[in-house]
Parts: C-alpha cells; sequence; structure tokens
C-alpha cells in the first residue's frame, strides 16, 4: 500500500524521530493534539513495519518523489533533518519506485489542474496532491489546517478527493484494526454518488503475522 506523506508529516518524522522510530517518550512533542497525531504515526509505522517482516508483497511504502523532496531540502535543513529526508528516498528509490513507479508528469498536471478548485494558497499542496492522485495513493497524510478543511465534506471524517483519502495520521490509524483471520486490515471510505450523497464502505485487506 502507497501512502504519501506531506511536508508537514516527514517534517515531524525528522523533529520527533526519537519518539516515532525509538518509542522515547521523554522527547514528547509540545501540545496534546500534535502528541496525538505523532504517537498515531509511531503505530502506523510499528505496524506497517511488522506486516513488512511478515509478508512483503503487502509492504507498506512512503512516497517521495522529487517535487516533495525539493520543498523539504529548499528549507536549509537541519543534520538530522537530512538524515530523515536521505532515508526516505534512499527506501523509496531502492524499493518503492519499483513497485509504484514514478508519476507520469502529464497526468500530475492534469490532476494539478482539475485540483485547482480547491483553491489551496501554497502551490506545492497542490502538487503533493496531485501527485497522490497520479500515483493511486489510497492515503494522503497530513496535518494542514487548510488541505483538511478544504478536501472534507465533513468536519470529523477524513476527505476523499479522486479516489485518495486526504486524512491526519489518527484518522488513518483509527481505521486500522487486526483480526488473527484477516490480518491487519484499513477500512477506506469512498463517497459515491447513488441516491443522494451516501458513503459506501471500502475495506483493504493485509496480512500481518501476529495479533496486535
Amino acid at each position: 500500500m502507497l501512502i504519501y506523506l506531506d511536508a508537514n508529516i516527514v517534517q515531524y518524522c525528522a523533529d520527533f524521530h526519537d519518539f516515532i522510530f525509538d518509542f522515547d517518550d521523554t522527547m514528547r512533542p509540545p501540545g496534546r493534539k500534535l502528541e496525538i497525531e505523532l504517537h498515531a504515526l509511531r503505530q502506523i509505522i510499528e505496524m506497517a513495519s511488522h506486516a513488512e517482516v511478515q509478508d512483503l508483497d503487502h509492504r507498506w511504502d512512503v512516497a517521495a518523489p522529487k517535487h516533495l523532496l525539493d520543498e523539504l531540502l529548499c528549507g536549509r535543513p537541519k543534520p538530522h533533518q537530512l538524515d530523515t529526508y536521505r532515508s526516505l528516498r534512499k527506501a523509496w528509490h531502492d524499493v518503492g519506485v519499483e513497485k509504484h513507479g514514478l508519476p507520469d508528469a502529464q497526468v500530475v498536471a492534469r490532476a494539478q489542474r482539475r485540483l485547482a478548485r480547491l483553491n489551496l494558497k501554497h502551490p506545492p499542496d497542490t502538487l503533493h496532491l496531485a501527485e497522490a492522485v497520479a500515483m493511486g495513493a489510497p492515503w494522503f497524510l497530513t496535518n494542514d489546517k487548510e488541505i483538511l478543511r478544504k478536501t472534507r465534506s465533513k468536519a470529523n471524517d477524513p476527505g476523499v478527493i479522486e479516489g485518495v483519502t486526504v486524512g491526519r495520521p489518527s484518522e488513518l490509524r483509527a481505521r486500522m484494526t487486526f483480526k488473527p483471520v484477516c490480518g491487519l486490515r484499513v477500512e477506506e471510505y469512498t463517497p459515491r454518488r447513488l441516491t443522494g450523497d451516501l458513503t459506501e464502505q471500502h475495506q483493504l485487506y493485509f496480512r500481518f503475522g501476529r495479533p496486535y
């Protein structure tokens, strides 16, 4: 499964690396809301890592296309941030590109024109969403208030833009469950027009080797 992390989420991974990856609770982030999101991110990464160990074919990959990396690198990142960005790029080029491919520039451009209707203040935000659409990423994780507000029809539910679910890490984590028979399960919700504004639930199953 392909996950597209918005630039702010990647920056959290760099700035709070010890809290997210090393389970160092002495490095807690400031603010309860941010702590909730980073704790969810920690659990997502841990569960996905276990799933990869058990079954490489069902691994979760994080997209790292050139535009995202360029944005991250243009802000004079600190050494610890550079380490995270380089690790992300290496994982993407070593494993992710082979499985998911690079986003087609023309497909991205068309998606970018369609997404212009969101009228996001920062052009890179539209581009990142367009790349997620072009790559067919099931989830786009962000903590950007404007993106979250403009992509959802209900305040407390993730939005869906051209098949990509846009939400916070906590919203993805809330939809991840484990059952011994089915394994790691992610419930994804896709708005669909039937006789009104209805929502159809789709469930993706990923084998996970042990109860979590």
